[in-house]
């Protein structure tokens, strides 16, 4: 009984050594927390956050942290060697260095914890940094900071970080967020699509200070890829689904553009994966809009690998194509889908004939080939060697005339260097440029003569750097602001050109080229009553005497006008030295050279000095470009004395 009260004992004792040791711990933890405790905030400025950790292994103590300073490193580590029992210290601390380039990093391990790693600013505590980038971590992230103290933070780190937390969170686990001085980087893959597209514009707007540097990140996976390509009424298209990436979207983008032909885009496509293994996505591109083309208004989608097409088509011919696009041969990977479209009616009815530089093409509709042959036999004939383009489709509904009236309207056509005919309904268009002014004029008249019954046309052609046509109110008001404080005014008894009077005149040609409908009319004006040459003109004598000693024996009664007649026009010979036979003041110098003997005589005026200076004038104007048929000379116009003048004015 003795032997088995022993062993009924054994239990008894290993329970209350257990006890006692378990208790012997606890006291010993409880020492040792408020031992170490002490330790690590000895020596702490006011409101200063612990730097030392200290970890219990067993008997021996790990301690962990980065010091201030090498001395306050030292001191931690004698104040930790003296406290009570013996103790193995392991020296795990560090100490608060200056470091370059200054690298962070928060990475999502899990979608549970996110360690943070690197250097945190030894300016800011532990805690209170997790403080201030605790609103950018989600409530169900556990945060491990394993980084180091350091100083050489950039400006704004705590802005940096808080918007690399963000991004973290639009990420799947393994997703890294770093910070590299001011260089901000993000690699892995977005949780969502709509995470993606967040993700991608929060990077396009960094925090001021930062720059994003290299962004890794994958595109979130679609549960079912679907895209989509809609032509509205008004001709714009509007983009739906998905792309597989921003090229792709760009090169979708471009087609789109193209196809519109100028209409609107609208852009509503997402970034996605998962598109169907073995779908070739630029055949798939091409193959969509080559049947939207076909659409007056509809969609073409992608769901999975299935293609489909619903809408109105711009004509029946266009039906039968877009059927066939859509239901025919397909490019690798793709399957035909549903096929729900009608045939569109041709209104307004539309014809295009275009003259390029190097070729002729024709659009729009026709009723049948036989127009098309024709059409196509007068352009030949009109070309000089162009290729010709044939893009008309076959529709019903043409206007009575058509052929009749673009077949009439083809040989203007073929005298324009650039051009286009155009027929929409019962109405005709003729535009382009010649590359004569004169054609172009002439080619702008014909508009009456393009129209068979029950049609219209038009015609609007230019030259290169022929100047506009202004109207016939704007011809007058040019003409008057070009002439007003800028009298043209012969001198008194003669009829010669003076220098001054070309910019004037030079003008009024260029006027000319704008209102070709306008005619110009110049009336001369007349001496008033009394009028002589002006007394400086006399000392000119002398000078004038030698140049011609041949007319002495000749006309001596005539030697007493030459030197009164000469200075009248000394600047308008060397402008028109063909005008000078022409000129009259010979003889009427000699009436002006009696004129000490016979005053009453010279002081009378001569009635046809004004039709002989218009003549001057209109002379010089149609030397200057103006047509016979648009100026004339005009009966002088009853003027003051003082303000006697030339006058110029247009009749329509």
């Amino acid at each position: 009984m003795r032997s088995i009260g022993w062993i009924a004992g054994i239990p008894l004792l290993a329970g209350l050594w257990v006890g006692c040791t378990l208790w012997t711990e606890s006291q010993l933890d409880a020492d040792f927390t408020e031992d170490a405790a002490g330790v690590a905030e000895a020596d702490l400025p006011a409101g200063s956050e612990p730097w030392l950790r200290v970890e219990r292994r067993g008997r021996d103590l790990v301690a962990l942290g980065e010091a201030p300073n090498p001395a306050g490193r030292q001191a931690a580590l004698d104040r930790l060697s003296g406290l009570p029992g013996p103790r193995r210290i392991i020296d795990r601390l560090g100490v608060v260095e200056s470091v370059s380039p200054f690298v962070w990093t928060a990475t999502l391990r899990s979608a549970e914890r996110l360690d943070l790693a690197g250097f945190r600013p030894a300016e800011t505590g532990r805690a209170a940094l997790l403080a201030e980038l605790s609103p950018a971590v989600p409530d169900t992230l556990a945060v491990r900071d394993l980084a180091r103290a350091a100083r050489g933070a950039p400006p704004g780190f705590v802005q940096g970080a808080t918007f690399l937390l963000r991004q973290t969170a639009r990420l799947k686990p393994g997703a890294v967020a770093s910070l590299n001085g001011r260089t901000l980087t993000v690699t892995g893959e977005a949780a969502s699509v709509a995470d993606y597209a967040a993700l991608r514009a929060a990077l396009a707007a960094p925090p001021e200070g930062f720059e994003v540097g290299t962004v890794a990140v994958e595109p979130a996976e679609a549960a079912r890829f679907t895209w989509s390509a809609t032509r509205r009424p008004d001709g714009s298209l509007r983009l739906d689904g998905y792309a597989v990436s921003d090229s792709a979207r760009a090169g979708i983008l471009a087609a789109a553009r193209s196809a519109a032909e100028g209409a609107p885009v609208e852009d509503a496509m997402q970034i996605a994966r998962g598109v169907p293994a073995g779908v070739d996505g630029p055949a798939l591109i091409d193959r969509a809009f080559r049947a939207l083309a076909l659409l007056r208004e509809g969609t073409v989608t992608l769901d999975g690998t299935a293609l489909s097409l619903k809408g109105t088509t711009i004509d029946a011919q266009a039906l039968r194509e877009a059927d066939a696009l859509a239901t025919g041969s397909l490019p690798p990977g793709l399957s035909r889908g549903s096929v729900a479209l009608t045939a569109g009616t041709v209104s307004p009815y539309r014809v295009t004939i275009r003259r390029d530089a190097d070729s002729l093409s024709l659009g729009g509709h026709l009723p049948d080939a036989e127009s098309r042959a024709v059409l196509v036999a007068a352009l030949r004939q009109q070309s000089f060697g162009e290729r010709i383009t044939d893009r008309t489709r076959t529709a019903e509904g043409a206007p009575a005339g058509l052929v009749t009236a673009l077949r009439g309207a083809i040989p203007l056509l073929g005298q324009l260097a650039l051009g286009e005919l155009a027929a929409s309904d019962a109405t005709l268009r003729l535009t382009g440029e010649s590359l004569y002014p004169e054609a172009a004029r002439r080619l702008s008249t014909l508009a009456p003569q393009l129209s068979p019954a029950g049609w219209t046309a038009t015609v609007a052609v230019s030259a290169p750097d022929a100047p506009a046509r202004m109207s016939a109110e704007a011809c007058r008001t040019a003409l008057s602001e070009r002439v007003t404080g800028r009298p043209v005014r012969f001198a008194p008894g003669s009829a010669d050109l003076r220098a001054e009077f070309y910019p004037v005149l030079d003008d009024l040609a260029s006027l000319a080229l704008t209102c070709p409908g306008e005619r110009f009319t110049v009336a001369g004006h007349d001496d008033p009553p009394g009028t002589v040459p002006p007394p400086e003109a006399k000392p000119a004598q002398p000078e004038a005497k030698p140049a011609q000693p041949e007319a002495k024996p000749a006309q001596p009664e005539a030697k007493p006008a030459q030197p009164e007649a000469k200075p009248a026009q000394p600047e308008a010979k060397p402008a028109q030295p063909e005008a000078k036979p022409a000129q009259p003041a010979s003889a009427k110098g000699k009436g002006r050279a009696a004129k000490p003997e016979a005053t009453p005589a010279a002081a009378m005026p001569d009635p046809g000095l004004p039709q002989r200076r218009a003549a001057a004038i209109v002379d010089y104007l149609l030397k200057a470009g103006i047509g016979a048929d648009r100026i004339a000379p005009a009966p002088a116009a009853d003027q003051p004395a003082e303000a006697r003048a030339v006058v110029f004015s247009l009749r329509s």
